[in-house]
């Protein structure tokens, strides 16, 4: 009785502030084979997140009158298929949002991985066979983000992170990971256009090829070193015709000193084809990695999935996606990465 009471001395508050629990529940059966040439590196198989990453998390507004609201999320990762998880830190922020548009602190998304997460008709999935995500970043710390109101289909992003180490250097001092990004969507009917630039401070240029040996300067995944600033562009468009949704997305990355520079530019094709309950989506992509304007290697890879929509928040998944890559010069080191996926998500 007393708390209701005091839950009614504070109904005023309580109208004007919402809290809402969200989460999505997702396990399926994994398989995984990593090559070099001939010989199997790994082959594993279990049980894991696929389409999307397990998660559960907070989100709340309060109305601060005047069309000015103020928002939070709290979001966190779980491992629902161990007996022991530890929750990981997916997003944490706080904002403001009105007529002037949005403004969040705090952990976030970051803009080069919002827009190839839009343009990916797999939805991001943990499968091989996705290139362009290869050297993007996801998240970042200690972020402020800012994105305009729509424009007659035009919107404005731009984000700054304070995450990077004081690090001295023959030029003096560089906060190495602090990054700034700008971004820009046009979006009307069915077409939406969308471009993104991150610079991130003092970074090395990293592809994750898995079963990949790349030649001298640049061994293994880091292609470059963290003597300069590490610079990314994305840009693409999808259209949806109705029958079919089609997408292009193109990222090029570069990073590295005079010395040892290196870029990255990979391109993706995706159709997505929704069929009443089911929906099938297919991409291919392709990459070229260069080390001081020589080319050390080329990938290639695909994705097929198809997703069953058993309700408005469950569906079943199945993937098939495959990567290679093909060092210049080295074919016994040649990378091949295959997966194979099936399960189940829920979200709430």
């Amino acid at each position: 009785m007393f708390a209701l009471a005091v839950l009614a001395a504070s109904g005023a508050s309580f109208a004007q502030s919402t809290v809402t629990l969200y989460g999505v529940a997702d396990l399926g059966y994994n398989t995984v084979k990593m090559t070099t040439g001939s010989t199997v590196n790994a082959k594993t198989a279990g049980i894991t997140s696929i389409q999307s990453g397990s998660r559960f998390g907070f989100k709340g507004t309060e109305d601060l009158g005047g069309g000015l609201k103020a928002n939070f999320t709290f979001e966190y990762g779980v491992q629902p298929d161990e007996a022991t998880t530890s929750m990981a830190n997916r997003q944490s922020f706080a904002g403001l949002e009105g007529g002037f548009g949005v403004l969040n602190i705090g952990r976030q998304y970051t803009l080069i991985h919002g827009i190839q997460g839009a343009l990916d008709p797999n939805g991001n999935a943990t499968q091989a066979g996705w290139l362009p995500g290869l050297t993007n970043s996801i998240r970042s710390d200690d972020t402020i983000a800012y994105t305009s109101p729509s424009f007659s289909g035009f919107t404005a992003s731009v984000a700054m992170s304070l995450a990077g180490s004081e690090t001295s250097t023959a030029a003096g001092a560089t906060k190495a990971g602090d990054a700034t990004s700008i971004g820009a969507t046009y979006a009307s009917g069915p077409l939406s256009v969308r471009v993104v630039t991150e610079t991130i401070k003092r970074t090395a240029l990293t592809v994750a090829i898995p079963g990949t040996v790349y030649t001298a300067p640049a061994t293994g995944a880091v292609l470059s070193d963290a003597l300069a600033d590490r610079k990314a562009t994305s840009f693409g468009a999808s259209y949806d015709l109705g029958v079919a949704k089609l997408s292009y997305l193109n990222t090029s990355a570069k990073a590295g000193s005079a010395a040892d520079n290196a870029k990255a530019t990979t391109s993706n094709f995706g159709v997505s084809v929704p069929m009443g309950a089911l929906t099938l989506n297919a991409s291919l992509s392709n990459a070229k990695m260069t080390d001081t304007g020589t080319t050390i290697g080329k990938a290639n890879g695909f994705m097929l999935g198809a997703s069953y929509a058993l309700s408005k928040r469950t569906n079943a998944y199945a993937f098939l996606g495959e990567a290679e890559s093909k060092p210049t010069g080295a074919p016994a080191n040649n990378g091949k990465h295959s997966t194979m996926a099936m399960g189940l998500r829920h979200t709430f």
